[in-house]
């Protein structure tokens, strides 16, 4: 009751007051938010010295490389001018055709392949499990954290695609061109698309180092402390990253309306539509269908190769 009645307080509170309190607020957010991503860079230094000691060294060069992967979406983002809502259709549509894509072609059929029936039952799981945390991620928007709804559900995703890195260590391929496409199908879109939401939420684009390096953090310690597991386990850890992936991936399709604005609550891919909404919507839906046009085309000629 009493820090009730000092937040009622503050708006009697002179204007320049008012303004000063905001700020400092703001400011303690961005500390928390930085000091975060200092203990996420901590924490992958620290695992990725595990895995090279342990000697998983194929898996620590996946994961180091998706982190990069992921950073380098990140940075596109933050340095690309996407200001005009054409660049944004284009940029959301081109990634979440993208990431759909790759989770329907590069992890389901590893879902299906452990047990078609689990494999797919997981699939759905995860889709829901993606869609309960955007939903229940809406009450972080009442909270001033200095992480977001999308951070948050891109972390969830990376943990659950680190797991299965771990659990599965010993069938995991090496880092061929191939298999880094993959990795870079996933990552970059997924840095790009939540860079966008993180800027859009007011807080410091390096928290998505945290998303960033939960492969890692998941994947090496795992690596060490699992034993060989059953198909139908793994069918489950393949499959639930599948529907939290797809779920993603869906989230970021641009959505254009008259009354629509620059993002949602957790800025995933509503952009405000000018009057010109008719050329935007071809827009959207050319753009997510050349994203997973693009993913096809490259896995088919490497693939050849």
């Amino acid at each position: 009751m009493i820090e009730t009645n000092k937040t009622n307080l503050t708006k009697y509170l002179p204007e320049t007051v008012q303004t000063e309190t905001v700020q400092s607020h703001s400011t303690s957010r961005e500390r928390l938010a930085l000091g975060i991503s200092v203990l996420g860079v901590v924490a992958l230094v620290a695992v990725v010295a595990l895995g090279l000691v342990a000697g998983r060294t194929k898996l620590t060069g996946i994961v180091v490389f998706g982190f990069f992967a992921m950073m380098a979406g990140v940075l596109v983002s933050h340095f690309g001018d996407f200001a005009t809502p054409g660049r944004q259709v284009w940029a959301y549509g081109l990634a979440s055709g993208a990431m759909l894509a790759s989770a329907a072609a590069l992890i389901a059929p590893k879902a299906i392949t452990q047990h078609p029936k689990y494999g797919g039952f997981a699939i759905a799981f995860g889709y829901l499990i993606g869609y309960a945390a955007h939903e229940l991620g809406h009450l972080v928007s009442h909270h001033d954290l200095p992480i977001n709804a999308a951070t948050g559900e891109l972390t969830l995703h990376a943990l659950a695609a680190g797991s299965i890195m771990g659990v599965v260590y010993g069938a995991l391929p090496t880092l061929t061109p191939l298999f880094g496409y993959g990795i870079v199908a996933h990552k970059f879109p997924a840095g790009f698309t939540g860079s966008e939401a993180v800027e859009q939420s007011g807080l410091p684009v390096s928290v998505m180092v945290i998303p960033a390096a939960a492969v890692a953090i998941a994947a090496i310690p795992l690596s060490i402390l699992t034993p060989d597991l059953s198909p139908i386990v793994k069918a489950i850890f393949f499959g639930v990253s599948t529907g939290v992936f797809a779920h993603v991936a869906i989230d970021m399709l641009p959505e254009c309306s008259h009354v629509g604005s620059h993002g949602d609550s957790t800025g995933h891919g509503t952009v405000h539509c000018s009057p010109e909404a008719d050329r935007l919507r071809q827009y959207a839906v050319l753009s997510t269908v050349l994203g997973a046009a693009a993913i096809f085309a490259m896995w088919q000629v490497l693939a050849m190769g």
